[in-house]
């Protein structure tokens, strides 16, 4: 029986692998009262207690503009966390799953990109995401660091649920229009993981080595576009106003282009991508479903 520990259980994307985890595994949702990442002892003594064959490293410092301002929180848990992660995992024979993101890739880019694409990490929260990859690649150990891109579920704080929520408020959204890249659905992910550490219990990892990979829904959109399919599938008819990114001044920049191609992911675990248009009104359904049992 495969055994995984899940930390950040509590956020959008351990809600989606509580949700789509598959019969027949052991898994743990620890909240961080039960297990501090920024604590070695913490999490050495967690998996003492609870032996797992996997962890999937779903906990993150992602508020990307406060941490501008709060340099050493984004490092401790986007870093220092890993590094820890790192040398227990080696210790104890574990198999870490390290989740990364889109925010590493600045530059004149304009087609998808793959795992071979250098980053280039701008402001302190892609920074903190580019060091813990690092620590994880440098610590030479079996491992997967698989980096994603503009996630949104039915759980959580995210773009879709934002924008369902403003598009009944208000009378006009204004969305940025010139930045592009690839929605993915939580849910998605989550299925994918959980087929990559099946692969990975059969037939454990070749080589000492970190191995990157991109998972995101097929297709290259628009914040702009991404709204309007998002209200037309909840059946919202407010209008969207497209806007630039220079009209909506942020503290820290953002990709202008950070499209994944998640084509190795989907052939190395025989795991079909779906495109996000088809994605997104799973989740909108999913989310509408939601709010009624809530209510």
């Amino acid at each position: 029986m495969m055994r995984v520990l899940v930390t950040g259980g509590g956020g959008q994307l351990g809600s989606s692998l509580r949700k789509t985890a598959p019969a027949g595994i052991t898994a743990f949702y620890p909240a961080k009262a039960e297990l501090n990442l920024e604590s070695e002892k913490s999490l050495r003594d967690f998996v003492e207690q609870n032996p797992v064959d996997f962890i999937i490293n779903a906990a993150a410092y992602t508020k990307v503009d406060l941490a501008e301002k709060e340099k050493d929180a984004a490092f401790a848990a986007n870093a220092t966390a890993v590094a820890n992660l790192c040398r227990v995992c080696a210790d104890k024979k574990i198999f870490p799953v390290h989740i990364s993101t889109d925010f590493l890739f600045h530059g004149p880019l304009n087609r998808p990109i793959d795992e071979t694409q250098a980053i280039h990490p701008l402001g302190v929260y892609a920074e903190s995401k580019a060091a813990g990859e690092a620590a994880l690649a440098e610590a030479k150990i079996p491992a997967a660091i698989v980096r994603t891109s503009w996630l949104y579920s039915e759980f959580g704080a995210n773009f879709m649920k934002t924008m369902i929520r403003l598009g009944k408020e208000k009378s006009e959204v204004r969305v940025i229009a010139d930045q592009h890249g690839s929605p993915t659905y939580a849910g998605d992910l989550a299925r994918g993981l959980w087929q990559m550490l099946s692969h990975r219990h059969k037939a454990p990892a070749r080589a000492e080595v970190a191995e990157f990979y991109h998972f995101c829904n097929y297709g290259v959109t628009t914040w702009y576009d991404f709204t309007t399919a998002i209200l037309g599938i909840a059946g919202i008819r407010t209008p969207v106003e497209p806007i630039l990114t220079a009209e909506y001044p942020l503290p820290t920049p953002r990709p202008a282009y950070s499209a994944l191609w998640p084509r190795k992911f989907s052939a190395e675990f025989q795991f079909p991508i779906r495109h996000w248009r088809t994605a997104l009104v799973d989740a909108v359904n999913a989310h509408k479903h939601r709010e009624e049992f809530i209510l």
